[in-house]
């Protein structure tokens, strides 16, 4: 195994409606079950990946605040990496849980603000309020300025179709320069499996080369909203996936179908990577022949087909050739 960024599903439940996600809604259509990962279950898992964890990332199909015990897990994570993350939507996190689970241990923060315009914003994330998650940001800010200044800091957005360069600058402007936080990402939308702004690319650099004229320097080159770093990878996300349930997945793209290596909970991570799956996957990206057949748990995987695959690897004009980009 390679040293990777894990993922981990605290709970499996939501609080919005958001019109582009494609995960489980759970806010409107009722929850059959509510389940919440327990510390004493998330200690007994990294314990069997201790040793090949980058970071931590509590996010997945879900919202990682509505879990009570979130905090129990930030300190169960701490056990294993200094490097902790939570990636949400930004409107239960408010100051009281700022304050506790910085207490605990996150040291990044990315909330998924998708315009900066109130009315716009409120339109995608149904069920959230725009004023009070930008007021739980501007505290957030205010925390890493006055208390704790190696808090991170990011906002993340879903680049539409109707998005342009001119709006792109205006979000960033208002997070970036007036609000200051420490880096903005960019991800264009996907459904069913297919990049839905195909040029994005071409977008993004006539973007950062706008902003350089007005002298304007950020990097916008990351789609990934959370820390990851690493000598070895597996594909661009290079990331692990543990759900709610302790299924354990290459990435969170494989939990809605059910094609994982295993359970963390129930079975070890020698008998795991025993696996025919968990060896083909692993014996792909370590050997990096890129003229062989993709990994079974790779075939249906967009990232694979778009040219983000070329930047997040960057391996040199060979690699890739064998996923069939999208042309754009």
């Amino acid at each position: 195994m390679f040293n990777s960024t894990v993922l981990v599903e605290p709970t499996n439940i939501c609080n919005l409606k958001c019109v582009m996600c494609e995960a489980r809604c759970t806010v409107e259509a009722g929850n059959e079950k509510v389940q919440y990962l327990m510390p004493d279950q998330l200690d007994i898992m990294l314990s069997k990946l201790n040793g090949y964890i980058s970071n931590v990332v509590f996010q997945g199909d879900c919202e990682p605040t509505l879990n009570p015990y979130l905090e129990g897990l930030v300190d169960v994570a701490r056990k294993y990496t200094e490097q902790v993350a939570i990636v949400t939507n930004g409107i239960m996190l408010t100051p009281e849980r700022i304050d506790s689970l910085i207490a605990n241990g996150v040291t990044w923060f990315a909330l998924s603000i998708d315009d900066h315009r109130e009315q716009i914003y409120n339109g995608i994330r149904k069920y959230s309020d725009f004023k009070k998650v930008e007021q739980n940001l501007d505290y957030l800010i205010k925390v890493r300025n006055e208390r704790n200044n190696s808090i991170f800091i990011v906002t993340h957005k879903i680049v539409f179709e109707n998005d342009t360069i001119d709006s792109l600058k205006e979000y960033v402007k208002y997070f970036y320069i007036d609000k200051d936080v420490n880096k903005i990402t960019f991800a264009p939308l996907v459904c069913e499996g297919s990049i839905k702004k195909k040029n994005w690319i071409i977008i993004r650099n006539k973007l950062e080369n706008s902003l350089i004229q007005e002298n304007i320097h950020i990097n916008l080159s990351d789609f990934a909203n959370y820390p990851y770093a690493t000598l070895h990878k597996y594909c661009g996300t290079n990331l692990f996936f543990i759900s709610h349930e302790g299924n354990f997945a290459p990435c969170g793209l494989h939990t809605r179908d059910g094609n994982n290596f295993g359970n963390l909970l129930v079975e070890s991570l020698e008998d795991i990577k025993e696996k025919d799956v968990f060896k083909e996957y692993h014996s792909f990206w370590k050997n990096r022949k890129y003229d062989c057949k993709k990994p079974r748990v790779c075939e249906n995987c967009y990232l694979l087909r778009s040219p983000y695959f070329k930047y997040c690897l960057n391996e040199g004009y060979e690699a890739g050739k064998c996923f069939d980009l999208e042309k754009v």
